[in-house]
């Protein structure tokens, strides 16, 4: 028999949510698709609403602050660096609808919508922090540009649009860093 650790099950869940929204992140379906019973998810979690924090909490730390410290780590101390890596890093991801997923959940629920306050917080702000310490004005409203044409991709690749190239990335950065 396989043993799963929890990091198994959530991934197998975002996998879910992604591909079928919330109400398919069941724990039968998805012991199935994992091939071993019940009992590997009650070994890791109380329950499904435990799943559900679990993949919230996964969800917050894979696409903020997981992206923040590696945009830390490798673009150096130049704010516009930092900010045109982390612009060409996320981009380039390619999100298979995980984000808009947990957006329609916290359409429906509150500690989703929670969540997603918190994360959109801290994502903008630290779009703020860059474009501000890149001195270029209006920070609120350019950081809120990037990272609303960031959600408008993922939405648009989901939907089957091919992705922005580079040059477009490149150039809506030096927009942010226009003075």
């Amino acid at each position: 028999m396989v043993a799963l650790s929890a990091s198994d099950w959530v991934r197998a869940a975002a996998r879910r949510l992604a591909a079928d929204g919330v109400d398919a992140v069941r724990v039968e379906p998805l012991a199935r698709e994992l091939g071993v019973s019940k009992g590997s998810f009650y070994w890791h979690f109380s329950d499904r609403d435990a799943l559900l924090g679990a993949l919230l909490e996964y969800w917050r730390e894979a696409g903020t602050a997981g992206v923040i410290s590696q945009v830390e780590d490798e673009a150096g101390t130049d704010p516009a660096d930092r900010l045109r890596r982390l612009a060409r890093l996320v981009f380039a991801h390619a999100d298979k609808g995980f984000d808009g997923a947990v957006r329609a959940w916290a359409a429906r629920e509150g500690r989703a919508r929670d969540a997603l306050r918190a994360v959109d917080d801290v994502r903008v702000a630290y779009l703020v922090r860059l474009v501000t310490d890149a001195g270029a004005p209006d920070a609120d409203r350019r950081a809120a540009v990037l990272y609303r044409t960031l959600l408008g991709e993922y939405a648009m690749r989901h939907a089957g649009a091919d992705p922005l190239d580079r040059d477009a990335v490149d150039a809506l950065v030096d927009w942010a860093l226009s003075r």
